[in-house]
């Protein structure tokens, strides 16, 4: 029997799987039976017994694929922002890389205040380490139970803040 608990978790499933695979982008039409056959193959893919029902661990396993998804489609975009600007290819983000990337860039910051910010052993350049120190540090400070995983709870928590 599929209960409100089975409905709310295959929506929250639906949408983070959703929001992991497909690029922000305007909706298409879709059709209420193609729209409900989406709906029942989420369901059965987070309904791994087949019982029909979703359990407690089925949603927080589904959730955390979801999540992990979300967390490896994000890496992907920041390791190919780092690499389009790391035009020499030297695996570090130089003064001169900087400037020539800032008109691409939507921040107010200049290059050299950038590479300030960012280059924490002062040695002029920005590696991808010290490149990715920032958003990790933000997505710790979120995770507010220290358990590597970022709940929308959490989420909305760091936003009030």
């Amino acid at each position: 029997m599929i209960t409100r608990l089975s409905l709310i978790a295959a929506g929250i499933a639906s949408a983070a799987a959703a929001a992991a695979q497909a690029p922000a982008q305007a909706p298409q039409q879709i059709s209420k039976a193609d729209f409900t056959k989406d709906i029942d193959t989420r369901f059965a893919a987070i309904d791994t017994n087949k019982d029909g029902s979703l359990s407690k661990a089925e949603i927080v396993a589904a959730q955390a694929k979801a999540l992990a998804q979300a967390q490896a489609a994000a890496q992907q975009r920041m390791e190919a922002e780092f690499k389009k600007l790391d035009t020499n290819h030297d695996g570090s983000l130089s003064l001169a890389e900087f400037k020539a990337a800032a008109p691409s860039l939507s921040v107010a910051e200049t290059p050299e205040q950038m590479i300030a910010a960012l280059d924490a052993n002062k040695d002029g350049k920005v590696s991808a380490a010290e490149y990715r120190a920032g958003p990790i540090a933000n997505f710790d400070k979120a995770d507010s139970n220290h358990d590597g995983v970022l709940t929308a709870q959490e989420l909305a928590a760091s936003r009030r803040k």
